[in-house]
């Protein structure tokens, strides 16, 4: 609630325009004041690009952003970083924007050179998932396959993607759904690699420096116009067990409630969704897409388990 209040409310010191190795355009940090920021930082992580509490400055077509971090906020997952939404009178025209806490722990070696990563073909991941690696905090071999992630993360992932399609991560190539000619997976010609499945690369699968068994889920730009009868499936492939924490929020019904209650708190975000009536709409989707994921589970006999990592 802090991180939230600060990104929202906080004076901007100063904006400062950094560029991304794995982006073809720039973004925009800004550094705040505020007594949130001067207690938050004793003994923090500082980098070349914040010396304080900042915030990454994102564009209004990723609102999603927000709703995403909510949706992982309500289920229990807590992997997603906080996010408002905030209008700024010097960029974007006055609209507001979506506004992420700047970690500096998801950069080792600064901005620049990208996030701290887990690179994965689907093969591998796949290996991975049979191998249950780390699971009961054991040590795999050495020569077993694993990542430095731990099993039940990807359970999460899998099921924080799903209810939103983000296939970014899982599903860079967009091979477990039919993409539209201006989805990026198609304009950049990565949908033609789903010849050769096996071999595709996972992408941001992203982990904090000090904490390698953890994933930090990142641009979680979520997708409400995808169709029920094109839903990405692939997105679950591999998956035995989903958390039971989540779970129990869609099975009880209480995930439009606990959404409500959680979105209400950022009110540019909700104001710019239409109010009420467009929040309601947006919750209709993922309440639909929990349902079936619900059914999914019951079909494939899934286990539903408590995950305490």
């Amino acid at each position: 609630m802090d991180t939230m209040r600060f990104l929202a409310d906080a004076k901007v010191l100063r904006v400062r325009k950094i560029s991304h190795s794995h982006l073809s355009s720039s973004l925009f940090v800004f550094e705040g004041d505020s007594d949130v920021h001067r207690a938050a930082q004793k003994g923090s992580r500082r980098s070349a690009v914040c010396a304080g509490q900042c915030g990454l400055i994102r564009s209004p077509v990723e609102n999603s952003e927000v709703f995403a971090f909510h949706l992982d906020r309500v289920l229990g997952l807590n992997r997603t970083l906080p996010a408002v939404s905030r209008a700024f009178s010097f960029m974007h025209d006055g609209q507001s924007c979506p506004v992420v806490s700047w970690d500096a722990s998801l950069f080792p070696e600064a901005f620049a050179a990208g996030w701290a990563t887990v690179r994965l073909s689907w093969r591998e991941y796949q290996s991975s998932l049979k191998l249950r690696c780390w699971q009961k905090n054991s040590s795999p071999k050495p020569d077993a396959g694993c990542s430095t992630i731990h099993h039940y993360e990807w359970s999460k992932v899998a099921l924080f993607d799903f209810l939103l399609q983000i296939h970014n991560r899982l599903d860079r190539s967009c091979c477990g759904f039919r993409p539209r000619r201006e989805d990026a997976c198609v304009e950049l010609g990565y949908h033609a690699e789903c010849v050769e499945q096996e071999n595709i690369q996972l992408t941001n699968i992203v982990h904090r420096d000090q904490d390698q068994r953890h994933l930090v889920f990142v641009n979680n730009k979520g997708f409400f116009d995808r169709n029920e009868d094109n839903l990405d499936f692939r997105l679950l492939e591999g998956i035995k067990e989903f958390p039971e924490s989540a779970v129990s929020v869609l099975r009880n019904q209480k995930l439009r409630e606990k959404l409500l209650q959680s979105l209400f708190l950022d009110q540019t975000y909700w104001e710019s969704q239409g109010g009420r009536q467009g929040i309601d709409k947006l919750i209709d989707v993922i309440e639909k897409r929990a349902k079936v994921l619900l059914t999914y589970i019951n079909a494939h006999g899934t286990k539903v388990i408590a995950m305490k990592t």
